[in-house]
């Protein structure tokens, strides 16, 4: 799938930028051109279908091109960025690519180290160079046969209630995902600040949506609130998209955003008093959203939903999810009982890699367990009270 949409994206985007890191941009067709150059790298090296190929390096436009390059191939990402450098127990990769002074020396594993420190001549043009000689000048390898179960990408949860987990994504959840952020249309996406790890979950499954929307993301190497009210001002950006700790943040500083149009808060659940206070500072809807990593997808709240279910819920179930609160055995609880939150959709992963945990994740109907507890209101929205015991 991103071998196709990279390709179409490049044709009817062009030079439109892809990916903006501080004052460099990278366009739609380099993002094609270059991801076909490493692709062929990345083969040349003996990378085949479903391979692993690990991306140590930080956020920018280096692991949106390796993660395209390696989806050409067939080949698995998986993103784990520099903040844990350390490689993921019980994987195997065939290729680490990382930045120089990120990782020790490794044995018995091919480690490609990108010259990302060397100097550029032309500061707001991307240099080609920082890739170094994982590009090769040749076409990548043919595309392969569709298929639906093919895995793509593992991406890790965040790691807040316990070690991070790798969870596994194919082209079925991709699809999915695309399918609900972008249907039939092209192009009509605005420019967005990532407010998250390009390895997590909103950007590494959501690729398909961007490049299908001709939607240009911002990446701060670094996320400060102070970073990313200069880039949202900057850029006239419309949509503020964060974490409550994020979004907090930001509120905190009082700068005026004249652009925005709208606050979307997920990533945890967020107090009613931030809801409010964003909104009456910007004077725009404030959207309240929830999933897990494993889901894929999940619930929210609409910008034209009365402003009190973002303050108090998370919402209802979006297009093609289900929703369900259970008990301990397993029971599915009237609406206004507490229990463990469930969700399925045919974004849900499909399974862990590396350590896998004790605890099942699905329940026999296909439901993936978040963890989370919480209560279906008498009108179908979702409230969260808290985790459910280890």
């Amino acid at each position: 799938m991103l071998r196709l949409l990279a390709g179409e994206a490049a044709r009817r985007f062009g030079e439109r930028a892809a990916v903006v890191t501080g004052p460099v941009p990278l366009s739609f067709a380099e993002l094609d051109r270059l991801s076909d150059e490493v692709a062929a790298g990345l083969a040349h090296r003996g990378c085949r279908i479903g391979d692993l190929v690990i991306l140590v390096l930080p956020d920018g436009p280096e692991f949106v091109i390796c993660y395209v390059a390696a989806a050409k191939i067939g080949a698995i990402t998986a993103g784990v960025g520099t903040a844990r450098a350390e490689l993921p127990a019980g994987l195997d990769p065939a290729v680490v690519v990382t930045a120089p002074g990120v990782l020790p020396p490794l044995r018995g594993i091919d480690v490609v180290t990108l010259p990302l420190d060397r100097s550029t001549r032309e500061p707001h043009v991307y240099d080609p160079g920082r890739l170094g000689g994982l590009r090769r000048a040749e076409p990548p390898p043919p595309p392969f046969p569709p298929d639906p179960g093919r895995p793509v990408v593992v991406t890790y949860t965040a790691g807040r209630t316990g070690p991070p987990k790798g969870v596994l994504f194919g082209d079925r959840q991709l699809e999915a995902i695309r399918a609900r952020g972008a249907g039939l249309r092209w192009g009509t996406g605005e420019a967005r600040l990532v407010p998250h790890r390009l390895g997590q979950l909103g950007f590494a499954t959501r690729l398909p949506v961007f490049l299908q929307m001709g939607r240009t993301c911002h990446v701060l190497p670094e996320w400060t609130p102070e970073a990313a009210v200069e880039v949202l001002r900057r850029q006239r950006i419309g949509v503020l998209q964060g974490s409550p700790y994020q979004l907090s943040g930001i509120l905190a500083l009082g700068a005026d955003l004249p652009d925005l149009e709208l606050v979307l808060c997920g990533g945890a659940p967020a107090p009613p008093e931030l809801i409010r206070g964003l909104r009456e500072r910007y004077g725009v809807p404030v959207c309240n959203r929830y999933t897990c990593t494993e889901a894929g997808l999940g619930l929210g709240t609409a910008p034209d939903d009365p402003p009190q279910d973002a303050e108090e819920s998370v919402g209802r179930p979006r297009g093609g999810v289900d929703v369900s609160v259970r008990d301990a055995e397993g029971r599915i609880l009237p609406c206004g009982e507490q229990g463990e939150v469930l969700l399925r959709s045919r974004a849900v992963m499909s399974g862990y890699v590396g350590d896998i945990p004790r605890r099942p994740a699905f329940a026999r109907d296909g439901f993936i367990r978040t963890g989370d507890r919480g209560y279906i209101d008498h009108i179908g929205r979702l409230h969260l009270v808290g985790r459910v015991p280890a």
